[in-house]
């Protein structure tokens, strides 16, 4: 996923700190414009085949959000983000692209009342908001689904508190190729791309109950290869327990499943994940911990990862982090991870 349950949870560690992650630059008149952005630089050493260490632009963002009342139940919204990468992303700095590379990877408009939110536009799925883990970078065995973010998504969201959803609906009738579907690591087989008739198709459900929050997420993908039939299920049920002072307490499980007949042959492969993380403040640190275990289908054995890290507060809105993981897949040696992040 895009973002992590510690990135997440780290407000909760930094409230030792003053600032709101966020400015409001105007507010008068029943309009409202506000700015945030954050900006994240790490020293890491993958888990893999002798991999080198390597400093890495984990992460840029700027956005500017807008709210207009319309009346007393009825608020127009709109937002607008660019992020700013490493070009190639995480593996850039494997093959020498050193340039930077600017994205606009969110940009819709709506409404929000007591019924919930409505938006529509380029946004990021429900998908990309799952997974329990308590890593920066090295749980690489956790649940995870290529498909996150797309730019013809309706999507509505709801939370009262206790009972909270949300569904997406994403529709390439039309035949507009969208290649912010695209992982780069699949676009040479033709995956993941945007095409005629591909649908996506996305659920979350959750409540929270005295100290604990349980939800589970739902995503079904039709059509998704360019030059072949790719369809996609996945779904991840998750629980987190807070009732211990200063501990939290998560677990997930889940299953992805992809047909695929790029061949001429239908090729049905199921994989499931779990994983189980924990972490506990002190003051301004906060350790964590998890285990992650991935099983693919037809494979002899399954995966098992691990990791811990340690973070400390400079501030609310600044943090320093260090992070060990490792895997028992084959020819893995074990990664390492240092950074820093300051936002506003």
């Amino acid at each position: 996923m895009k973002k992590t349950i510690l990135a997440m949870a780290v407000p909760a560690l930094l409230a030792a700190g003053s600032a709101s992650a966020s400015i409001n630059l105007y507010d008068a008149e029943g309009v409202k414009v506000d700015a945030s952005g954050a900006a994240e630089v790490q020293y890491i050493q993958e888990i893999g085949n002798n991999q080198d260490a390597k400093w890495r632009l984990d992460d840029g963002d700027f956005a500017i959000n807008t709210e207009i009342a319309v009346s007393d139940k009825l608020t127009a919204i709109a937002a607008m983000g660019f992020e700013f990468e490493m070009a190639g992303g995480a593996d850039g700095a494997d093959t020498g692209e050193y340039r930077s590379n600017v994205e606009n990877d969110e940009l819709y408009v709506g409404f929000k009342g007591d019924w919930g939110q409505f938006t529509a536009g380029r946004q990021y799925l429900l998908m990309d908001d799952s997974g329990i883990t308590k890593d920066y970078e090295l749980s690489v065995n956790s649940f995870g689904v290529d498909i996150n973010q797309a730019t013809q998504v309706g999507k509505y969201v709801y939370d009262n508190g206790t009972v909270y959803g949300a569904a997406t609906y994403t529709d390439f009738s039309d035949g507009f190729d969208d290649d912010s579907l695209g992982a780069a690591a699949d676009a040479d087989k033709g995956y993941y791309g945007g095409g005629d008739d591909l649908r996506i198709y996305e659920a979350r459900l959750g409540y929270r109950f005295a100290d604990v929050d349980a939800r589970v997420y739902y995503q079904k993908a039709d059509n998704l290869g360019r030059t072949a039939d790719l369809d996609s299920d996945a779904y991840n049920f998750e629980i987190e327990y807070a009732g211990i002072e200063n501990v939290g307490i998560a677990a997930s499980v889940g299953r992805t499943s992809v047909e695929d007949d790029k061949t001429g042959t239908v090729i049905d492969t199921e994989t499931d994940y779990v994983s189980i993380a924990a972490d506990y403040t002190m003051g301004k640190t906060t350790f964590g911990i998890g285990y992650d275990n991935k099983d693919v289908e037809g494979n002899t054995s399954d995966v098992n990862g691990y990791y811990a890290n340690v973070t400390y507060a400079l501030h609310s809105n600044a943090h320093v982090y260090a992070e060990v993981g490792d895997s028992d897949g084959d020819d893995q040696d074990f990664g390492y991870v240092a950074g820093m992040e300051v936002k506003f």
